[in-house]
């Protein structure tokens, strides 16, 4: 038993989903590691212990605007790395239809969730607060291990459990919403959640340029 699990059950949860990098492999591979900290998968009750890692890309397939977005994220990042500047707006917008990348560029990424245990409706913020101090431990074991680039904090409540909950990053200068900023080397990224339309939404070619300009910023200079 991991402690990830032995966690889990010491609080008496006995259903409970495992996330972490999709494809671990892949993941270790990766020049740029991407790592979103979302809220939580619901509707999994009643289905005892189950791995996110097996079900990404179904819901990619299915069209959930969390992982398409996101890994549309994913894979402006990766392009604008790779070549050093900016994708346009219109690239991204062309590249948001190109379905086979991104399921190569899914295979590359981490998803950790803060509540652990699935519900039946959206949980709202203090739960999720409540649940980011209860599961601090196993949180920055994972985010620890994972060392990822790049940490895309999924809506504020997201941000405010990395920032005030975990110890990773509690240094992490102020980052307004849709922004970011290098924490330890990282680059964090406080967005709105992948699913959210309101507020200014997920707007990907501006989280790509955000995230892109403070990337620069963690590479040693010539």
């Amino acid at each position: 038993m991991t402690s990830y699990e032995k966690h889990l059950q010491q609080r008496g949860l006995t259903e409970y989903s495992l996330d972490g990098a999709i494809d671990p492999t892949k993941w270790a591979e990766s020049n740029v590691r991407i790592l979103f900290l979302l809220k939580e998968t619901y509707g999994y009750q009643r289905c005892g212990v189950n791995r996110v890692t097996d079900c990404v890309h179904g819901w990619l397939d299915a069209n959930i605007p969390t992982y398409v977005k996101a890994t549309a994220l994913a894979a402006a990042l990766q392009i604008g790395c790779e070549r050093g500047y900016s994708l346009t707006a219109e690239e991204v917008i062309v590249l948001s239809t190109d379905q086979p990348r991104f399921h190569r560029v899914l295979d590359t990424i981490a998803m950790v969730n803060i509540k652990k245990h699935s519900g039946h409706a959206r949980s709202n913020d203090a739960e999720i607060r409540r649940e980011s101090r209860l599961n601090a431990p196993i949180l920055n074991t994972q985010i620890e291990a994972l060392s990822p680039t790049v940490v895309i904090a999924g809506g504020t409540v997201c941000w405010h459990s990395l920032v005030y909950d975990l110890s990773l990053f509690s240094s992490a200068p102020n980052c307004p919403k849709n922004q970011s900023v290098v924490c330890n080397n990282k680059v964090l990224c406080h967005s709105n959640h992948p699913s959210a339309w309101s507020g200014g939404g997920f707007n990907i070619h501006a989280l790509h340029c955000s995230i892109l300009s403070a990337l620069h910023e963690t590479q040693p200079s010539s």
